[in-house]
């Protein structure tokens, strides 16, 4: 039987003034790095990872304006240094430690983080439904909204948006582009050593 992978994370407490400041007082680095799902941007606070994206056709500027659009009073410099380690955590298997969980920090209204908390729950390899993620917050009837914040969600990979399907199981819009939600799905199924149900 292939062991389950699961990407050990941690996620850090949010102030809330950092929400609903829209990142005033917050500090953040960033830099652009090879991922299996193409190149990556991703946001660093002191707390942990607060974003991680993707750039599409090399655009590296659409993709630095659109994580950063998320925290337009955040004080934002470049260090590749700095990010290069939470995005090798984030997409090397041999760096999933339980003992060394990765620190995210995903910053976002509290009904967003409830949404995001909840894609943590989607195994590993395994789809769900936004009426699933309705369930699963104690909203049935909240498909729609819940899947407005399932699209803010700064964490790609992380807190894993890929893993949302169509009630029909077909795949449904994804902020980074369907093609790379079906690459993650079938990387992530490849882990899975095939057994993935997505």
């Amino acid at each position: 039987m292939t062991p389950m992978p699961d990407v050990f994370i941690a996620e850090q407490e949010i102030l809330p003034e950092i929400t609903q400041s829209r990142g005033a007082g917050l500090s953040l680095t960033y830099g652009f790095h090879p991922s299996p799902f193409g190149e990556a941007v991703a946001f660093v606070a002191d707390q942990g990872l607060a974003g991680l994206g993707f750039v599409e056709r090399g655009e590296r500027a659409l993709a630095l304006d659109d994580m950063m659009r998320r925290w337009p009073k955040a004080a934002v410099r470049e260090d590749q240094a700095a990010s290069a380690p939470f995005v090798a955590r984030a997409f090397d298997p041999a760096l999933w430690q339980a003992a060394k969980p990765l620190p995210i920090l995903p910053i976002g209204s509290d009904f967003d983080r409830q949404v995001w908390k909840a894609l943590l729950k989607v195994p590993f390899g395994q789809a769900a439904t936004y009426s699933d993620l309705a369930a699963e917050i104690g909203r049935p009837k909240a498909a729609r909204v819940i899947g407005a914040a399932v699209g803010r969600n700064p964490i790609a990979f992380l807190v894993p948006c890929h893993r949302i399907i169509g009630r029909s199981g077909a795949l449904t819009g994804y902020h980074w582009g369907l093609a790379r939600k079906q690459a993650i799905l079938e990387w992530e199924k490849r882990l899975m050593g095939g057994s993935g149900s997505v």
